[in-house]
């Protein structure tokens, strides 16, 4: 049996969820989401109060709700400051130019609102845009790819130092920096943050709690005593953000258990994909939290080689080789641990064994093979080969993260140069038409029919956008 040792003192101090909008407002929360005051469940979510203090009215709302003619969406309007939503057009500017020029407008701090539902950090952080009026984890990587390109040290510097300080606060990096989303992390970049910056030494004691948080709070143990990791949520319900959406969710599974499985989703960042799902076409059927994901451990790995944990890496890269490499599919896939087999779902996660040098040469080879064959398409590279699933983290939908992990993963494979440079053209060729239409840069695309926006999922495609930025600066400039 692996025994696994942590040299760090794992000290947290727990956020109060009294800020979490789903607590703070109570039963006023509950009917402004289930009678659809907003369309958008994170609207109300980013509110703030006009006057009184969220017990003040809370306690109106009592007195008032069954009065004959009582409003709750005249009262929420009343009593509430809705959020902004950034949407930024500029004729004059080139894509570059945009690019470059929308990092301060995208620039925000957390000292501007009372009793709001931010996690206070010390730093201004970089926002995606649209409906994200907060940082997220996994997102601000790209963005700072973009952000090294534009030279703004000083952005990056105050991201790491803000996820230094929740490290150290609460034990994690949230999802984002909202307290409704405290319960959860998102794919452990840090390290490549800190790799990205030239600051690891710097950041090696927030780079241990962290590795101690997901290998005390996400880890599986296997039969024989392989360790690999999933995503979870420490909290349960419905997500606060997606209140309406989870609840309808749980009424289709006929059971609350698929909250802790959308949850799960939420923090892998692919939120939602038929890669989670038993059948594609029913998001009741999810079942994240069953899942060892191959990307997850990828990072992990990267971690541990980050923090000079070798034997735990080769450990973690046998697993990875074990469970979730596929000789019949000769392809990287997820491995359910609850039904003790692979899910074959074919996704770009394949990806980041190459990226992260965990695969063999050979694997590199068949799975460059397979991308070149089945998902690259006019726009670049499609999400997952699902065939008729809506979510948002599918086919035909093609994501700037999962672009350029693609195209820095076969750069590495020998002979498959030249696809790298097809995706890479063909995913700027987008978005660059999309701009010269639209003054816009948008959170997804549709890559396969690429005339058509991105589409799919709980809310509307957004612009901005930030990891759109970052990766398009980067492929901009790459020279490799």
């Amino acid at each position: 049996m692996q025994v696994i040792h942590f040299v760090v003192v794992f000290l947290t101090i727990s956020l109060t969820k009294t800020q979490s909008p789903d607590v703070l407002y109570d039963e006023l929360f509950s009917a402004v989401q289930t009678q659809r005051v907003f369309s958008d469940s994170k609207t109300f979510c980013d509110v703030v109060p006009r006057a009184l203090t969220p017990n003040e009215i809370l306690d109106l709302y009592r007195q008032q709700f069954n009065e004959p003619n009582f409003n709750l969406t005249s009262f929420v309007y009343e009593h509430f400051i809705l959020p902004n939503t950034t949407t930024i057009v500029h004729d004059k500017w080139t894509i570059e130019q945009h690019c470059h020029n929308l990092w301060s407008l995208l620039t925000r701090t957390t000292k501007e609102e009372k009793f709001s539902s931010f996690i206070d950090v010390p730093h201004p952080f970089v926002v995606p845009g649209g409906r994200f009026r907060e940082f997220y984890y996994w997102d601000t990587y790209f963005t700072m790819l973009g952000l090294v390109r534009s030279n703004k040290i000083d952005s990056i510097n105050n991201m790491l130092d803000n996820f230094a300080f929740l490290i150290n606060r609460i034990g994690l990096i949230p999802n984002g920096n909202r307290y409704y989303y405290q319960g959860r992390s998102q794919p452990p970049f840090f390290s490549l943050m800190t790799e990205l910056a030239n600051q690891t030494s710097k950041y090696k004691n927030e780079l241990e709690r962290e590795y101690a948080f997901w290998m005390t709070k996400r880890n599986i143990t296997l039969d024989d005593g392989a360790v690999l990791n999933r995503y979870y949520d420490d909290e349960n319900g419905p997500r606060p953000e997606a209140y309406f959406e989870d609840q309808e969710t749980a009424k289709k599974a006929g059971s609350t258990d698929v909250y802790v499985h959308l949850r799960a989703g939420a923090e892998s960042g692919w939120d939602f994909s038929s890669r989670w799902m038993d059948d594609e076409n029913n998001l009741s059927t999810i079942k994240t939290a069953n899942i060892l994901p191959v990307d997850l451990n990828c990072l992990l790995y990267h971690l541990e080689i980050t923090l000079g944990k070798q034997a735990e890496a080769e450990r973690r890269r046998q697993a990875i080789h074990k469970y979730m490499w596929s000789s019949e599919l000769q392809f990287f896939t997820d491995y359910n641990h609850v039904l003790k087999k692979p899910t074959n779902r074919l996704t770009l996660a394949a990806l980041f064994p190459l990226w992260l040098d965990v695969s063999t040469k050979e694997q590199g080879e068949f799975v460059a093979r397979k991308v070149e064959r089945s998902f690259l398409h006019d726009g670049g590279v499609v999400t997952t080969l699902s065939n008729s699933s809506t979510q948002q983290w599918d086919s035909p939908n093609g994501w700037a993260p999962l672009q350029f992990v693609t195209y820095r993963a076969i750069l590495k494979v020998s002979g498959y140069e030249t696809l790298a440079r097809t995706i890479r053209h063909r995913w700027m060729t987008l978005n660059e038409r999309v701009f010269s239409e639209t003054g816009k840069m948008m959170e997804k695309y549709d890559v396969v029919n690429t005339h058509k926006p991105g589409g799919g999922g709980e809310y509307e495609n957004q612009d901005g956008f930030g990891w759109t930025n970052g990766v398009y600066l980067e492929m901009l400039h790459d020279q490799q």
